[in-house]
């Protein structure tokens, strides 16, 4: 008795096993060959990163920066580059315990890219932004956030997040924003 239950066992769960392989053969043949087809670029880009379009020098010439900037090339959910130094310039207050206090923080430009994008992943990706500003002659379309400080444009089925934090001057973040996406747009 306790021989059948065993192979019984045996016999449900090499059953399963190969139920669930050939479900996967048979579902994955025509999925994979439709993400292919979906998915392969009309024009292969060998941009990789934003940090392919601004250099360093780009930056400290732009920002007129004397000091070390730290650079980071990462891939967070997309290719994303950072450009951060210490200025002092851009400064930060918080109420606490009724308290004010000051801080001053890092300047920044971060330049997030989007491969293959379209005006229906501009729009909602900009549907977060609380205080749009549209910015003519721009790219395709292009999108100013006071709130975040960031700036997002589309141009050439390439979608960027242009986030900078240089000044406590929201004019001036939008002017050198502007000014990052132009020569980014030139590179294209």
């Amino acid at each position: 008795m306790k021989t059948i239950k065993v192979n019984s066992l045996i016999f449900l769960f090499t059953m399963l096993v190969l139920a669930c392989n050939n479900k996967e053969n048979k579902t994955d043949t025509p999925e994979n060959n439709t993400t292919e087809k979906s998915t392969t670029p009309k024009k292969i880009s060998s941009i990789n990163s934003p940090c392919d379009l601004i250099s360093m020098e780009e930056v400290k010439s732009m920002f007129a920066v004397e000091l070390p900037i730290e650079n980071k090339d990462v891939v967070y959910t997309y290719p994303t580059c950072i450009y951060r130094w210490e200025e002092g310039k851009f400064t930060k207050s918080v109420t606490f315990g009724g308290q004010e206090i000051k801080s001053t923080r890092p300047s920044e430009v971060l330049i997030v890219m989007v491969k293959n994008a379209n005006e229906a992943m501009f729009k909602q990706s900009t549907t977060v932004y609380k205080q749009p500003q549209q910015i003519s002659n721009l790219g395709s379309l292009a999108v100013w956030d006071s709130r975040i400080s960031q700036l997002t444009i589309l141009s050439n089925n390439y979608m960027f997040h242009v986030h900078v934090k240089v000044s406590n001057n929201d004019t001036e973040n939008k002017e050198k924003a502007v000014e990052v996406s132009k020569l980014i747009i030139g590179k294209l």
